[in-house]
């Protein structure tokens, strides 16, 4: 009976696990799309009220960050395609995730400029929204 169980335990919790990785990768294909297309009004919708970037120089609220982002958005420049690669997703619990990979900027120059990055999800009625992002 408890060897049922526990089968019956990981049966249910194997498409958990499946439907988790789909709807992040989904999600960083999403941003990945909105930032090629430079929709700064879907961009805001990948992240969550709460979230933070970390980086070498410290952090930067999600204010902050769209401020940064809108600024590219609106000074015409070469902004990069963004593509990523190399994701894998881990569970943390019900309602959190992490994702980490690689990201690259793809500029028309033919420079590209590379980074490994971590975000921290957090499930939303919303969808999963990026919480945290390191990189």
């Amino acid at each position: 009976m408890k060897k049922c169980l526990i089968l019956v335990l990981l049966l249910i919790s194997t498409p958990l696990a499946a439907d988790t990785r789909t709807e992040i990768t989904t999600a960083l294909d999403y941003f990945a799309q909105v930032w090629n297309e430079n929709d700064i009004e879907a961009i805001q919708g990948y992240y969550h009220s709460d979230f933070v970037l970390v980086n070498d120089d410290g952090t930067v609220t999600r204010d902050e960050q769209i401020d940064r982002i809108r600024g590219l958005v609106t000074d015409g420049g070469d902004r990069g395609e963004l593509v990523t690669s190399n994701v894998t997703v881990k569970e943390l619990g019900e309602t959190h995730a992490v994702a980490y990979g690689n990201l690259v900027l793809k500029f028309k120059d033919g420079s590209s400029l590379g980074s490994w990055f971590s975000t921290i999800y957090v499930k939303t009625p919303f969808g999963w929204k990026a919480l945290l992002t390191r990189n």
